[in-house]
């Protein structure tokens, strides 16, 4: 009776949770739209490397790119092995010999010494290195050049960053390109270090497209991270977000400059050697069209076979810029994020979706008491987050990791049947399901709607839960529906059941497969399999919003197949790999630093390629069973 009583009053609250995530998604979709400017920047030192190659100026070489599209310039803080041709460093004991004889006794002999005759560019290093290095700097002079002496070893110097090319900088600042300058980490860092190193970029901070940072760790990292903000609140200029280059502090750093931030993608040097050009087009594109990533360091290729490099990379640029535009991008000074338009109560009234599914979930299992008292703990809870702001973050990834796990489930166990469906039926169902599955989606897209989520600073949390759990869940569920009170029985059954070569295969083989599922969810995974990366550019270019694998190739026509079939437990499997469609349906809204429109155009591609699919696959089916039947194979 409690079931029934209800239910409608859940799905009630769930089309409201659902119209609510609409306003909510609506504000982000605006706000998405909005930020479509991607600024396009190559490499100082490739740069002088092309110039160098080519007999022409490093000037005349960045004009060359700018016209093809390039407004930017990433430069790398100097080391000296980048500035060899105009420092040459040396250890005390060969030092000495470079002075004269009156001068030989201020040297010291455990010291290393950095000459150059370029006094401009010896006050740079003099800078870097008395706000770098602990034991302080001995400035001497010389005929023709001044030293600086250094309580390091050459070795130890290697990767210590000695400032930017102001020269350089101010040349691609006249010719109108954009600057993005990279800090090095450096031991020791600290509220005065980090301000005397970051002061000479005050001088360029109105043509400054994103600092960015070079290593694992940010300098001053985590004593000095507040002054590290505080110098670049001054500079106002967003730091940059490199993809798949995690470092320690910098979503910090982040939320402390209110998420004035951009996403960045950068192919490095040694990526470039391994991927043609139009390769690196369209992983750029893809970068700045899928995943909001707003600035793009495009490498330049150095073919070992090409006759020019200047023109082979030329038209590289070229070809990237026409990718871009044609995507409806905008070649420009990228800017971070609008603030989001945050509304408290259209976020608990979506969050209340989620906890109405959960009870229509445990009705599902036959649980509607229990169901109903967890929904009410939920909604004290939720209340309390939000009216109390008392740990809301951890509170919407919480709601946001309970839809995914919850929708798929409730989903596929609403379409479960134990009789075959003709085919036309199966279509209808499986439309519904999706249906129910997307809602769990919007829910998702609204709940974790934020610009910290937008640029990933903050994930959606339990990945691996959400793609094992509902599986878990939905065999236990449909086992009970199927044994009843046997079902504890049944189960012990079959694990005390005989060994034979037939389930030691089929247990390797489920084995393997839960593997590669495991591993190709989330952020991090196994490579691609044979051909997949042409497959995945050919749906690509055919249906500009790939759809996933596990939802076209493997969910849908399972799920079509299953419902053609009905509900046997030798079939559990099928309904299964039904199940993981769902699973990615949903999950595929939980990436939040993907455009939405970007993810609904893939989930659409992912479920009419699918039924295509399903449709197929059911007929082949029922032509083998039809055959087997006619050879007595298959029973009637």
């Amino acid at each position: 009776m409690l079931r029934w009583r209800y239910q409608p009053i859940l799905w009630t609250v769930l089309i409201v949770a659902t119209l609510a995530a609409g306003v909510i998604i609506t504000n982000r979709v605006r706000l998405e739209e909005a930020n479509r400017t991607v600024t396009l920047a190559v490499d100082f030192q490739q740069v002088q490397e092309l110039a160098r190659w080519n007999g022409l100026t490093t000037r005349e070489t960045l004009a060359r790119l700018q016209q093809q599209g390039v407004n930017a310039v990433l430069f790398k803080e100097q080391t000296i092995e980048v500035l060899q041709q105009q420092v040459w460093v040396r250890p005390g004991t060969e030092a000495i010999l470079s002075f004269p004889a009156s001068e030989r006794e201020k040297v010291h002999r455990e010291y290393t010494y950095l000459f150059t005759g370029d006094r401009q560019l010896a006050q740079r290093l003099e800078l870097q290195l008395r706000n770098k290095i602990r034991g302080g700097v001995q400035v001497l002079a010389g005929s023709g050049f001044i030293a600086l002496g250094i309580p390091l070893t050459m070795t130890d110097l290697e990767d210590l960053g000695l400032g930017f090319p102001e020269g350089e900088m101010a040349m691609a600042r006249d010719l109108g390109l954009m600057l993005v300058p990279q800090v090095k980490w450096w031991y020791g860092a600290n509220a005065a270090s980090l301000a005397a190193t970051l002061r000479p970029l005050f001088a360029y901070q109105d043509s400054i497209a994103a600092l960015l940072f070079n290593d694992r760790n940010l300098p001053g990292y985590p004593a000095y991270l507040s002054d590290l903000a505080a110098q670049i609140e001054q500079l106002q200029v967003p730091v940059g977000l490199i993809e798949f280059f995690p470092q320690q502090g910098l979503g910090q750093l982040a939320m402390l400059l209110d998420k004035k931030a951009l996403r960045v993608h950068s192919i490095s040097a040694d990526e470039m050697k391994g991927l043609t050009p139009a390769a690196a087009v369209e992983r750029l594109e893809l970068a700045a069209r899928e995943r909001n990533n707003r600035l793009l360091i495009a490498r330049l290729k150095f073919a070992p076979g090409s006759a020019n490099w200047l023109e082979d990379n030329l038209h590289f640029v070229g070809k990237l810029r026409k990718a871009i535009l044609d995507a409806g991008l905008i070649i420009g000074r990228a800017k971070p994020f609008l603030p989001f338009p945050f509304s408290r109560l259209w976020l608990y009234v979506t969050g209340l979706g989620v906890l109405a599914a959960g009870v229509l979930l445990m009705t599902q299992f036959g649980l509607p008491r229990p169901g109903l008292a967890l929904g009410i703990l939920g909604l004290i809870a939720w209340t309390g987050a939000l009216g109390l702001d008392y740990q809301v973050l951890l509170a919407r990834k919480v709601m946001a990791l309970g839809a995914a796990v919850i929708f798929p489930i409730l989903a596929v166990l609403t379409a479960w049947s134990p009789l075959p469906r003709g085919l036309k039926a199966g279509v209808g169902v499986t439309l519904r399901t999706a249906l129910l599955s997307f809602l769990g989606a919007l829910l998702i897209a609204a709940i974790l709607a934020d610009n910290s989520f937008i640029l990933k600073i903050n994930e959606f949390s339990g990945v691996k839960i959400a793609f094992v759990a509902p599986l878990l869940l939905f065999s236990a569920a449909v086992i009970v529906r199927r044994e009843g009170r046997r079902s504890v029985a049944s189960v012990r059954e079959w694990l005390e059941a005989g060994l034979t070569v037939k389930l030691v295969l089929l247990a390797v083989a489920v084995a393997a497969a839960g593997f590669l599922y495991l591993s190709r969810s989330g952020n991090e995974s196994v490579g691609l399999l044979p051909f997949e990366g042409q497959a995945r550019s050919f749906l690509e270019n055919l249906l500009l919003a790939r759809p996933r694998t596990k939802e076209f190739l493997i969910g849908y026509p399972f799920l079509l197949l299953s419902l053609s079939l009905g509900y046997q437990h030798r079939y559990l499997l099928f309904w299964l790999l039904g199940l993981v469609g769902q699973i990615s349906l949903v999950n595929t809204f939980s990436h939040i630093h993907i455009p939405f429109l970007i993810s609904l155009l893939r989930t659409f591609n992912g479920l009419w390629l699918g039924l295509l699919i399903g449709v197929l696959l059911v007929a082949i089916v029922k032509l083998g069973r039809a055959a087997l039947r006619r050879d007595g194979l298959w029973p009637g």
